[in-house]
């Protein structure tokens, strides 16, 4: 790395280096604790916990904290909401299946270091879901100066907004009429899925192996129909969320769905649905026709109902809120073990990403260390690892800080 890059996107040091934590509060993705353990590290991989691990770097008592994933966000996508100029979330007809919100993030974006001091090792980003087919979202580390180092994964689903959501982009539709009208069409007009016979077996109208004759549009939408690839739905009201899963089965693709800020109303078919929420954002109320029954305890709800959640905020320069937001809905009834694995693995488990989220041998060294409960206002995050590369806690608004506390 060149030496005038050293220190961007977050990272300390160029590579991760063997290191040991010792006398530390110790939290698992299921929300067990472990007090008085160390955790050794090597090459960015956790290799041993427990009360046996010595020496290192004492804690004194502070918790280690497995990194958080926020399940949907629009982090790095823009600098300031109101500068179009800024904006890279989205792109304007109404369904873009190959639109890539990697195309638009920005590593070195100011809200990503923000959020990283949070806590927040890792982030599903999305483009805005503000018309029908938004695109394709990725899995973006919270840390690295290029694109290569911070993006992990891509795509992990395509966004897809059902409800007013879907009213946006050119050519959209003008009511919820219309938005299951355009969604049942696209789905007709997709390419077939190939089948898993032999060649040789196949009738003369099965599908063509071969992608390359298909547009880049055309490739994503059947590798949805192969079911390779999941589909993000966003839906908020409570008809809307029974539309949303009427159309998942009727055509077959793996959904997660986004949002469902009614889904209280309607638990047990989510339940029986079997289908993970991303619940966000965490502090939606009823303020809008949208979602009129907007209730704080609905994540209580819908996990009491056996619903599998994860957290999302929907968000970029507020993602940062995620970890004490979810505090608030465990006030509001949720367990608080369930907050923690909704952070840590949730999202993980809801879009099939191994791994991510835990803090366990064999796990990659994502962690923080924080002063108590994350979930608590008044904890600090002391430290960020993300892949056994410790990060700066330093951000735009740090140095905003450092640089003018003292008035001259």
């Amino acid at each position: 790395m060149p030496a005038l890059a050293r220190g961007l996107g977050g990272y300390i040091s160029d590579q991760p280096h063997d290191f040991t934590l010792s006398n530390a509060t110790v939290l698992d993705h299921s929300g067990r604790l472990q007090k008085g353990v160390g955790v050794r590290v090597e090459s960015g991989v956790v290799v041993e916990i427990g009360a046996a691990v010595r020496g290192g770097t004492d804690l004194g008592g502070d918790w280690l904290v497995p990194g958080f994933t926020d399940g949907c966000s629009h982090l790095g996508l823009f600098e300031i909401g109101a500068e179009s100029s800024t904006r890279d979330d989205q792109d304007k007809p109404a369904i873009t299946p190959d639109a890539r919100a990697s195309d638009g993030y920005n590593p070195l974006s100011a809200p990503v270091a923000v959020t990283r001091m949070a806590g927040i090792t890792h982030s599903v980003v999305c483009p805005t879901m503000s018309r029908l087919v938004a695109g394709q979202a990725a899995l973006v580390r919270t840390a690295g100066h290029t694109l290569q180092a911070a993006v992990v994964r891509e795509p992990v689903a395509l966004c897809v907004s059902m409800g007013r959501d879907g009213l946006g982009g050119d050519g959209a539709p003008s009511t919820r009429i219309g938005v299951g009208r355009a969604l049942r069409e696209w789905m007709a007009q997709a390419p077939e899925p190939r089948s898993d016979e032999p060649r040789g077996r196949r009738g003369r109208q099965a599908p063509s192996d071969d992608d390359s004759e298909l547009s880049p549009a055309d490739r994503i939408t059947r590798s949805l129909r192969e079911r390779r690839l999941k589909v993000l739905v966003t839906v908020e009201r409570a008809d809307d969320i029974e539309r949303a899963l009427d159309w998942l089965v009727s055509t077959k693709l793996d959904g997660v769905l986004v949002g469902c800020a009614e889904g209280w109303m309607v638990a047990d078919l989510l339940a029986d649905a079997g289908l993970p929420v991303v619940v966000g954002p965490l502090m939606v109320q009823p303020d809008s026709f949208d979602h009129p029954h907007a209730r704080y305890d609905n994540a209580a709800v819908l996990h009491a109902a056996g619903v599998p959640i994860a957290f999302g905020s929907r968000m970029n320069h507020m993602a940062r809120g995620l970890r004490t937001d979810a505090g608030v809905l465990v006030a509001h009834g949720l367990p608080w073990e369930a907050a923690i694995r909704a952070l840590t693995t949730g999202a993980a488990e809801a879009l099939s990403i191994p791994g991510l989220g835990r803090l366990e041998p064999g796990s990659s060294a994502s962690f923080f260390r924080a002063t108590g409960d994350p979930l608590q206002p008044r904890t600090r995050v002391a430290s960020v690892w993300i892949d056994g590369r410790e990060t700066a806690m330093r951000s735009r608004q740090t140095e905003l800080y450092e640089r003018f506390r003292t008035l001259q």
